[in-house]
């Protein structure tokens, strides 16, 4: 994907219009509160591409407060004003996410120092590599990014068998023909999960569950010592807390990924 081109395109009308493009100028990024940057590698690659000479002052990842500086860029005003929206866009929208999924983690570690905050593959489609890099910048991890990196066995998959006899089989069958990944299913009951556990599945990701049969799949650690157990469906920074004190290994959500924008401040102006 060509992100400067989707926003530039063949030429800047106002820019030319106005008869400014060969005026120099100085643009400045900063932060309008405190964010966890991301989009730092997008945004250089922009600038790079248009000649523009730049200085950051933070990196992905990076802690940054308000008013605080991220970026400052030396250029005459047509490869600025190329630069700037999509620009602003990308850190904006990444660093959105990654504050958003630093705020969940921070919450879910208070609670569980170990525990993990892992993201779905419901991302927008066509921009999954901006977001889950803005989620690894916020200090959480991908859960599945696609069908090819990890097994995960959904009721869809369930409803091809006939009885248990078939699915018995077909399971042994699966964890030795991929003998080095984790076997994963989701469950919805205590019931489901002993299932499972007792077939050899080696994580069991627990759909929307109330607190109390969460935490009865989770006490099945204590007769398969090895099984891990996630909490998913509706979780979000307002309850994270609550799903990781019934002692789950991970979390996983989709709501990093509604983030709201972030304000980043970008001031232009001529350099005489």
């Amino acid at each position: 994907m060509d992100l400067l081109f989707e926003d530039a395109g063949y030429f800047d009308l106002t820019t030319y219009g106005l008869g400014i493009g060969e005026k120099k100028g100085v643009m400045s990024f900063a932060s309008k509160a405190e964010i966890v940057l991301c989009g730092v590698d997008e945004v250089r690659g922009i600038l790079n591409k248009l000649e523009i000479k730049h200085t950051f002052f933070k990196k992905n990842g990076d802690k940054v407060m308000a008013q605080e500086a991220i970026l400052e860029c030396k250029a005459e005003a047509s490869k600025l004003h190329k630069a700037w929206k999509i620009s602003q866009n990308i850190f904006e929208y990444m660093s959105g996410i990654a504050t958003y999924t630093h705020k969940m983690v921070t919450l879910a570690k208070e609670v569980n120092p170990n525990i993990s905050v892992s993201t779905t593959r419901k991302n927008f489609p066509g921009v999954k590599e901006l977001m889950l890099k803005a989620i690894m910048c916020g200090g959480g991890a991908p859960h599945r990014i696609g069908l090819f990196d990890s097994i995960l066995i959904f009721e869809q998959h369930l409803n091809f068998f006939s009885d248990k006899a078939e699915l018995e089989k077909s399971f042994k069958k699966l964890k030795y023909a991929f003998i080095e990944k984790k076997v994963a299913v989701e469950v919805e009951s205590p019931q489901q999960a002993r299932y499972f556990a007792s077939i050899g599945a080696d994580i069991l990701q627990c759909e929307k569950m109330n607190f109390t049969l969460l935490k009865e799949c989770v006490a099945l650690k204590k007769e398969f010592p090895y099984l891990l157990l996630s909490a998913t469906g509706g979780i979000h920074e307002k309850n994270i807390a609550e799903f990781a004190r019934c002692g789950v290994d991970f979390i996983v959500t989709s709501s990093p990924y509604h983030a709201k924008p972030l304000d980043i401040k970008v001031t232009i102006k001529e350099v005489l």
